[in-house]
């Protein structure tokens, strides 16, 4: 299955053309009334299902395993269902499998296996797919050449950082588990908070870059080092991951509504943000006077250890962005790092640690 752009109807690129609609898949982890936001801001709505033939053609594109968002949700007062497009709803009887509805509500699901659909708390976070009426003008692809906007001889990955620094510094200021690891009083419970937070992130960005690599062409020359970073986002301990998502996770999660259907390079520009952040902490903790009574803090060694090693992966995002930055958008990529920087700032906002805890 390819994207469609039929005789008189057409699609965005990377949407694909049923009908009198495109869909679209996408790998990102959001609860349905977020999805359902997500979607209209891309002019559409979660997908609706009528028909057999509908409901073949969207497991076709839901290439996942997990299970995906759909358009229905069931009104609480009488249990009726209904569809986000406002379409008749006359599928109720084709839903089974419920669970509890929970505090958000019920809302439809596509299982990962068997394509059946079912009804599960709304709050729940999950992929989806969009579906928006499909176009009789002409639409132009997105990946013609761009005029890079770049002085010669300047690399687009250091414009990127210099377009955040100040709110690295911000991060770097304003952090508690920083603030702790920096003064070397560190706590155990502050120290596996951090752990815990970063894997449960780490682990759904690993979901989505998996699905993603999954439709990449085998001769696509960032395969590889997408294929690397899946791998080092592979290793996380699975005891961290016991507990379900917070709510800051949401945010930067969903940050990746606005990349899965770009260029594989902006992808790099999402995931470098968090690289270059770390590296930029740890050089600076270092480079504090007080951080001599930190040295011998197991939980400082092992986090500036860890960090320190972010600089072979920002040296390896930074070559493949030069090597594309003559086709890139500079201020769509100026504005990727920027988002993803500031879901970083969530992730050091949410860590509350020593006195401050329970405050937030």
């Amino acid at each position: 299955m390819s994207p469609g752009t039929g005789s008189s109807l057409s699609c965005h690129p990377r949407w694909f053309l049923f009908g009198r609609r495109c869909l679209s898949f996408y790998p990102v982890w959001s609860s349905w009334s977020d999805a359902n936001f997500l979607c209209s801001q891309s002019g559409g709505d979660l997908v609706s299902i009528h028909t057999p033939e509908d409901l073949q053609f969207v497991a076709q594109v839901a290439n996942t395993s997990t299970h995906v968002w759909l358009g229905g949700y069931q009104e609480q007062q009488n249990g009726s269902w209904f569809w986000t497009d406002d379409t008749p709803f006359s599928i109720s009887s084709w839903i089974s499998g419920t669970k509890t509805a929970g505090a958000a509500g019920a809302c439809m699901e596509m299982t990962r296996n068997d394509g059946k659909l079912q009804s599960a708390p709304c709050d729940e976070l999950k992929f989806y797919i969009c579906s928006m009426n499909a176009s009789s003008a002409v639409i132009e692809s997105t990946e013609e050449q761009t005029e890079p906007g770049i002085v010669p001889g300047v690399d687009l990955f250091d414009v990127l950082w210099s377009k955040s620094d100040a709110l690295a510094e911000e991060i770097l200021r304003s952090s508690s588990f920083l603030r702790e690891l920096r003064s070397g009083h560190v706590t155990e419970q502050c120290y596996s908070s951090f752990m815990q937070q970063e894997a449960l992130y780490l682990t759904r960005v690993r979901s989505t870059l998996e699905v993603l690599i999954g439709n990449l062409e085998e001769t696509d020359d960032i395969r590889p080092l997408l294929l690397d970073t899946l791998k080092l986002y592979s290793r996380t301990n699975q005891r961290l991951l016991a507990s379900p998502p917070t709510q800051w996770l949401h945010y930067p999660l969903q940050l990746y509504h606005s990349v899965v259907l770009e260029e594989p390079v902006y992808w790099l520009v999402a995931l470098s943000a968090r690289s270059c952040l770390r590296y930029f902490l740890a050089q600076e903790l270092l480079e504090e006077p007080l951080m001599s009574r930190s040295m011998t803090n197991s939980f400082y060694q092992e986090w500036t250890k860890d960090s320190m090693k972010e600089v072979t992966w920002i040296n390896r995002y930074k070559k493949v962005i030069k090597e594309n930055q003559d086709h890139m958008d500079v201020f769509k990529a100026i504005n990727i790092f920027r988002e993803h920087m500031m879901a970083q700032k969530a992730f050091y906002k949410a860590l509350v640690c020593s006195s401050e805890e329970g405050k937030q």
